[in-house]
């Protein structure tokens, strides 16, 4: 199903999501330069959407292609980062031309709610990387997020755009079994009829990252190296293995 704030509305995410959850872009690119990653590398982002990181990476001189299964979202990153070249496509199956040096993916893995699309979905990061080259991820810690939500189920945001005044709620509910959030959200637009979504999002625990990441070929993996701007989020800095021998930390 087509969750609108990625489709119909991704014209509006910018707004009604107006800071990115992981790390800063400037804080990635040392973080790569140090392993080995500079500028003037190939770098793909996957899972894209409008293109904010993209734009980032692309003025700190990286080589950017951005991917995202949104054609909507992608057509708003174009006009954020003309620097940048895009593709539609599916993280799952996609191969590029010519594998990069490094990857980013920004939240897109709390997406993904089965074990076969998460391994999917790994698989195709480390296809995307030549040996040696460098993933950095962030994604939802169940702890953590688990926590927060307890606290406090609902979001309420407001923006004014072009298009309006843009009103959007959201309401979680935790399945601690599943390490699932069933979401419900709501967006309207001026005096247009609202649209509502339900949607599941499945967050990550660090012991399944050690698990999963050597699984899909990723070594000397780095869990919370960098420092995201919520506290309910995991980063991940891992290198494509070379040898063969894995080593998680």
């Amino acid at each position: 199903m087509r969750r609108p704030l990625y489709h119909d509305f991704a014209w509006a995410y910018d707004a009604v999501v107006a800071q990115p959850a992981g790390p800063a872009a400037e804080a990635v690119a040392e973080a790569l330069a140090a392993h080995g990653v500079p500028a003037g590398s190939s770098l793909v982002d996957a899972g894209c959407g409008t293109g904010r990181y993209a734009a980032a990476f692309a003025g700190l001189g990286y080589l950017v292609t951005g991917v995202d299964l949104s054609p909507e979202l992608v057509a708003v990153a174009e006009r954020a980062a003309p620097d940048a070249r895009f593709e539609v496509a599916d993280l799952r199956s996609w191969t590029p031309a010519e594998p990069f040096d490094a990857a980013l993916c920004r939240g897109v893995l709390n997406d993904l709610i089965d074990d076969a699309d998460r391994v999917a979905a790994l698989a195709g990061l480390r296809r995307s990387l030549r040996a040696g080259g460098v993933l950095v991820a962030d994604v939802r810690d169940w702890e953590r997020t688990a926590r927060r939500y307890e606290a406090d189920p609902a979001i309420e945001r407001t923006a004014d755009t072009p298009r309006g005044r843009v009103v959007f709620t959201s309401h979680t509910t935790l399945e601690p079994d599943t390490h699932t959030m069933r979401i419900r959200e709501r967006i309207a637009v001026g005096d247009e009829p609202p649209a509502e979504f339900d949607f599941a999002m499945r967050c990550w625990t660090r012991e399944e990252l050690q698990t999963a990441l050597p699984e899909a070929g990723f070594a000397q993996t780095e869990l919370n190296a960098l420092e995201a701007s919520r506290p309910d989020r995991i980063t991940v800095l891992a290198t494509v293995s070379i040898s063969g021998s894995y080593r998680c930390q």
